[in-house]
């Protein structure tokens, strides 16, 4: 499966548990978590909807910026 195919499979597990909860699905907001994935990755994750990452490393986070990696995201 792709990434692609993954975060739509987790989109759609989110829209599904929401209604089961009584939410809107889009209540809800999905932060990919971009520890030790490539700038290519993440790029990969922006262009397949991600709009939201999260890093537990300010210098990961900087090199990623510098390499334009969340261009895109929030």
């Amino acid at each position: 499966m792709s990434l692609a195919e993954n975060i739509l499979q987790v989109k759609q597990n989110i829209a599904l548990a929401a209604k089961e909860a009584g939410r809107a699905p889009e209540e809800i907001t999905l932060c990919a978590a971009t520890k030790t994935q490539t700038d290519e990755t993440i790029r990969a994750a922006i262009s397949a909807g991600i709009t939201l990452c999260g890093e537990n490393r300010v210098q990961e986070m900087t090199a990623h910026l510098d390499a334009d990696a969340y261009a895109g995201a929030e």
